[in-house]
């Protein structure tokens, strides 16, 4: 064995030995305890303000040497409202006294709230206070105050005067009490007396953990469905939820805010708040005026006109035009009609069997139902008429913590309206996508619509374009050989857009082919096609240029309100007649031009020459008739490309026919 781990061995072993041999350590309950005293029990009390020492500026009240033996005792952790001064507003004097041991170190002060302004005075000196007194705006800071009772230590025992002088507005006397409220006032060391301080507020904050998870939470998803209207704008409901959504969590963030921070100044606070609780409503109202097919009326209008002043009437105490109570319940009755009438539109429509409806009947009745139950609960506290503040906002427990029954009601409600907007998109969806099938299915029938080889002619070299503004448009082209060698051509443009149009496009290429076996005659085809307009074009028009090419070249062409078309680049003059479906037996005339071998004949529909630009340098520019008689003797795919290029907003239709000669 080494001579090194010899020596460890023996040295741990004594060690070990030592420990064992110590005693155990002795604590004392009595001499041991932290140097903190409670100061609750009974203080002095008296109304009223004090009086000036004679020659000086301190109050005589405050003076150390002040005999108070004649005033009332109050319990320190209740108002004087609640112990034989109720509804005393104004000023009202404490005074205790503190015996501080002899010691080296400081000594302070930490007083449970107080509401409103009060100044607190230690042997008639003022060592600190809250608020302004009195005070215009009067404060309503609920926290933990510390103040010093002793800058230092002393060799020998001494007692201390504490005098807490306090003003009470007049504006909540009725129902709020004067003075403390709570328990809890302590005396002793500086250090601990602030780490107690921060405990009790932070105990304090987390009565509010929930409504400020919820203003994250409601501005989080608000945000996300604003998005989602702003991709899908044409669906207001989007919008209305995210204000209510968004004004919900301003009115949370607002509330915690004050209630811990004390940010604003009442009438301020209770402006915003008014604001915020007008906007949720003004939301809600048009939320399910839309997603219940709610026709709009007076009775809408003016729940919206009184939820919108509803915000002043909340304030309208603070210049004395009424009373706290009375201002509250004006604000209600401004408010309330908007709630009902949101309720009574949910009952109708569940009634009727609408699923929507009976989805978010319960939580839209139990959100909006408490909000109004509470703020009334509130105002006739305030009047008087009950002995219990807030009845109704009693915390529930969830553990760890507790959650107010109006934030559990709110969650309730965003979950039920974020469960409707899901199911409302994806019928939505699906709607669309049928929509979309259905689109195709018509494209595809204006496709087989359209001119195919078997009705080419020899002699004759045609070139169709046709471009849709949409999935399918209003735009038709026939051609249809007349069994002699030459053609029939017609080109027209039915006004409106989408399926109505492509519809109408089907009967009117049925109509066509049905009268051209008839004749070719431009201005008959033209009156038969306006006969058979008359009924279904429901104040609807189409343009339409029929012409007829001969074997020989020779041309008839008859119009009804169409563009000309062009002839080597040169437009047509044919004479203007009203378009079809808007006069009965409406008279076409005909023209006859005479095709030499080589010449082109362009056709096109007012979507190229009202194709406008959207650059920045000449937004609105037209295509216009001059770069479409420029391009007309392009071919039909170079032109369509133009125009399409240039700014397409309309259909496109471009129909060349080159003239060849007769065949032998």
């Amino acid at each position: 064995m080494h001579l090194g781990s010899a020596l460890r061995r023996l040295a741990a072993f004594a060690v070990f030995a030592y420990v064992a041999w110590l005693p155990a350590q002795s604590f004392d309950l009595d001499r041991g305890r932290e140097p903190v005293a409670s100061l609750d029990g009974l203080w002095r009390f008296h109304p009223g303000d004090s009086p000036m020492e004679p020659g000086s500026n301190a109050p005589l009240w405050a003076a150390p040497g002040f005999d108070d033996s004649g005033w009332a005792l109050l319990e320190s952790g209740k108002s004087w409202s609640t112990q034989g001064y109720p509804g005393m507003s104004g000023y009202g004097w404490y005074r205790f006294t503190v015996e501080i041991p002899p010691g080296q170190r400081p000594v302070s002060l930490l007083l449970s709230p107080i509401v409103t302004s009060f100044v607190v005075y230690v042997d008639g000196k003022r060592v600190g206070g809250s608020g302004q007194i009195p005070a215009v705006i009067p404060s309503t800071e609920v926290r933990y105050h510390l103040f010093p009772l002793t800058l230092g230590g002393s060799d020998s025992a001494r007692t201390v005067q504490v005098a807490i002088r306090v003003w009470h507005s007049p504006i909540w006397a009725s129902y709020v009490g004067g003075g403390p409220f709570l328990g809890g006032h302590l005396a002793g060391d500086p250090e601990l007396l602030s780490v107690e301080q921060q405990h009790r507020q932070t105990a304090r904050n987390i009565r509010y953990v929930d409504a400020y998870s919820y203003s994250i939470t409601a501005a989080l998803v608000g945000f996300a469905i604003f998005c989602l209207f702003l991709i899908r704008h044409a669906e207001r409901e989007y919008l209305w939820f995210a204000l209510i959504l968004l004004a919900q969590a301003a009115d949370n963030a607002l509330t915690v805010g004050q209630e811990i921070y004390t940010l604003l100044p009442v009438p301020l606070f209770d402006l915003l708040d008014g604001i915020c609780v007008a906007v949720t409503l003004i939301a809600a109202l048009c939320f399910f005026s839309r997603i219940l097919k709610a026709r709009a009326g007076w009775i809408s209008s003016a729940c919206l006109a009184l939820a919108s002043v509803s915000p002043l009437a909340a304030i309208s105490y603070w210049p004395g035009w009424f009373s706290a109570p009375a201002s509250g319940a004006i604000q209600l009755v401004c408010l309330l009609p908007a709630v009902v009438w949101i309720l009574s539109v949910l009952v109708d429509r569940a009634v009727r069997g609408n699923l929507d409806a009976r989805l978010l009947l319960v939580p839209t009745m139990l959100d909006f139902g408490y909000y109004l139950a509470d703020n009334l609960a509130i105002v006739l506290n305030q009047a008087g008429w009950t002995s219990v503040p807030r009845v109704l906002e009693v915390p529930l427990p969830l553990p760890p913590f507790t959650m107010h029954t109006g934030i559990l009601l709110h969650l309730i409600f965003l979950l039920a309206m974020v469960v409707f907007l899901v199911l409302r998109f994806t019928r939505a969806r699906r709607h669309e996508a049928w929509l979309a099938g259905e689109f195709e299915a018509a494209r595809q029938i204006q496709q087989v619509l359209l001119p195919d080889k078997l009705d080419q002619c020899p002699g004759f070299t045609v070139e169709c374009i046709y471009q849709p503004a949409d999935q399918v448009g209003g735009d038709f082209f026939q051609q249809i050989a007349d069994g002699q060698g030459g053609m029939l051509l017609v080109v027209g443009d039915v006004s409106g857009k989408g399926l109505p149009a492509a519809m109408l496009v089907s009967v009117l290429v049925g109509v066509i082919r049905a009268e051209a076996a008839h004749g070719t005659d431009p201005a008959a085809l033209l009156l038969s096609l306006n006969d058979h307009l008359m009924s279904r074009s429901h104040s609807g028009f189409t343009t339409c240029l029929a012409a007829h090419i001969s074997a020989d070249g020779h041309l008839r062409v008859a119009n009804a309100g169409h563009l000309p078309p062009y002839l080597n680049g040169e437009e047509i003059g044919i004479p203007g007649s009203l378009p079809l479906g808007i006069l009965a037996q409406q008279r076409y005339e005909t023209i006859s031009l005479r095709m030499s071998p080589g010449d082109r004949l362009t056709f096109v529909s007012d979507g190229v020459v009202e194709a406008q630009t959207q650059s920045k340098s000449t937004p609105g520019e037209l295509f216009g008739f001059d770069r479409t008689r420029e391009l007309s003797r392009q071919p039909a795919a170079s032109i369509a490309e133009a125009a399409h290029a240039f700014g397409q907003l309309d259909d496109i239709t471009v129909v060349t026919v080159e003239f060849s000669g007769a065949v032998a």
